[in-house]
């Protein structure tokens, strides 16, 4: 427990209603879409960096550990529950600010709790050229935090983290520092350059606890004159390895530009409606009968393939999009069972952002590719997906989504593979055999980022108000790392859950020493969120 001098010192820190002792929102804090037991005794609430720095001295002083969180919905890798027990949560969802803007040269600058939809709103209001890319995340989620996790986004920018720089952070001692360029204050050129002079500091303060981050710059994309969007269905594996080595030539060549993006039927379903428990039940019912069932429905088969792909093309005219696509469609018609082309002017592209805005888009057409997928690869916000967390829910998926307080079983995997055909073919063996193995679905993504690498996204879902289920679920979850661990396939991005399991995410001895030894440097009590990445 906390004495009331320290709790005390975090309210004239920051004033009383921002420190939260409410045992129900504590309890709703401490939940999350596996598993869990780490208590949080406390909650602060702080409105700018400079209460933040009060709160890490104050927690510095009293040997307190504390664990930020933008705005907590990191859902099905840990959402806010720290990875030890008993560490006062810090929320910074009350910096919310977008700080600096610069249409020319496409970019803001933001602090910790704006959002998606925040940012989408702002960009509309100035009637912005720029398009964020998209998330499969809530609309309300944090840019900064999905950006520190490493998190995926659409089109040109989706390795969203290298498209940040000039950092603020706020250090465990309280020290506040900048990084790149911002060091040397806030110029133009800190936030168009994202390596400064000298050791560059960035990475540290990405899945890890050096640091908290209070505000950055972001890149945004600009709008092309003319977006072309390519769809694709495969309805057998065999071809998969054959149409992979066919991107990875178009992406080596510079035909197409990462990211490029392919998934299977699963991945769909998952979001597009729950399992089919009228016809099946797990553990009774196969994959295929699953499948079965939901290939019965009206229009599935129409809609959806075994594995479905996606090529987004930026043109400066019809002309040239319509080039691009011959040379594209010439590549993959050998490996494809069907491909589809949509396309968008500049101008239908701001109509659509402005009818999002405000409020005049009356529901998705009949042409799923432009009413959809242009959506999404243009960045407007979208809770469609999370969805996906209630497929095994034998409830009905609420208006108001929150996966945390609904209990829906949820979690992710993230492993990182060649970007190569029979690479593909072996990961996809070992991810699906154990899956159907513990009797969980595969919903699988793979997002080739670049032209060498592959970032897999793999999801199971349950519902926790089943008996079982938890423990079902990390045992899946724990032998699928595991293998994928030793075939080769290591995760860009993990779970405070594996967090917890040393043996997922240690790698060389000397790697753990070095980053433990900075950790001692900088943090010497080890108050930052202790053992987040297995740090400290």
């Amino acid at each position: 427990m906390l004495s009331e001098n320290v709790i005390k010192s975090f309210s004239n820190a920051i004033g009383n209603e921002y420190v939260i002792l409410d045992p129900a929102i504590r309890a709703d804090a401490e939940k999350t879409n596996y598993s869990t037991k780490n208590k949080i005794p406390l909650i602060l609430k702080p409105g700018n960096a400079e209460e933040v720095k009060k709160c890490v001295v104050i927690a510095n002083e009293n040997k307190i550990p504390v664990y930020p969180t933008s705005k907590g919905k990191n859902w099905g890798y840990g959402s806010r529950v720290p990875v030890t027990d008993n560490n006062v949560l810090i929320e910074l969802d009350r910096l919310n600010n977008i700080l600096d803007y610069n249409e020319k040269l496409g970019y803001v600058t933001i602090e910790p709790g704006v959002t998606f939809q925040q940012l989408f709103d702002f960009l509309r209001e100035k009637k912005s050229g720029l398009i964020i890319s998209g998330t499969g995340g809530p609309i309300d989620s944090s840019l900064i935090g999905n950006a520190l996790e490493r998190g995926l986004g659409t089109g040109l920018y989706a390795d969203r983290f290298s498209s940040v720089c000039g950092m603020e952070i706020v250090l465990p001692d309280g020290n506040i520092i900048s990084s790149g360029f911002k060091r040397f204050g806030n110029t133009t050129v800190s936030n168009v350059y994202k390596w400064g002079m000298g050791p560059s500091i960035d990475g540290l303060f990405s899945q890890s606890n050096f640091g908290i981050v209070t505000k950055l710059t972001m890149w945004l994309m600009p709008c092309p004159d003319y977006l072309q969007l390519i769809f694709y269905k495969v309805n057998s594996q065999e071809k998969i390895p054959g149409l992979m080595e066919a991107l990875r030539e178009l992406a080596m060549n510079g035909l197409v530009r990462p990211a490029i993006t392919v998934y299977n039927d699963f991945r769909v379903f998952s979001a597009m409606m729950q399992y089919p428990w009228h016809a099946c039940k797990p553990g009774a019912s196969s994959i295929n009968d699953v499948r079965s069932a939901i290939r019965s429905y009206p229009g599935v088969n129409e809609l959806v393939g075994m594995w479905n792909g996606e090529v987004s093309i930026r043109s400066v005219s019809k002309e040239h999009g319509q080039m691009q696509y011959g040379i594209i469609s010439s590549y993959l018609k050998d490996h494809v069972d069907s491909i589809s082309f949509a396309e968008v002017s500049r101008e239908e592209i701001m109509k659509i952002l402005n009818d999002q805005y405000t409020g005049n888009f009356t529901g998705h057409d009949e042409d799923i590719i432009k009413s959809f997928l242009i959506r999404k690869y243009i960045g407007i916000p979208d809770n469609f997906p999370i969805r996906a967390a209630y497929w095994r829910k034998t409830t009905p998926i609420p208006d108001v989504m929150d996966p945390d307080k609904d209990n829906c079983g949820m979690i992710w995997m993230s492993p990182v593979v060649p970007f190569e055909g029979g690479e593909v073919d072996k990961s996809f063996g070992i991810i699906s055999s154990i899956i159907e193995k513990h009797n969980f679905e595969p919903a699988i993504t793979f997002q080739c980022l670049s032209e060498r690498a592959i970032n897999v996204i793999i999801s199971i879902s349950w519902d926790r108000d089943l008996a079982g289920e938890d423990a079902r679920a990390e045992a899946c979850y724990l032998e699928l790392n595991n293998t994928l661990k030793e075939s080769g396939f290591l995760s860009y991005r993990t779970t405070t859950l594996s967090m917890s399991h040393k043996e997922l995410i240690s790698g060389a001895d000397e790697y753990d020493n070095f980053i433990n030894k900075l950790k001692s440097a900088i943090d010497p009590n080890n108050i930052l969120a202790p053992g987040r990445y297995n740090i400290g």
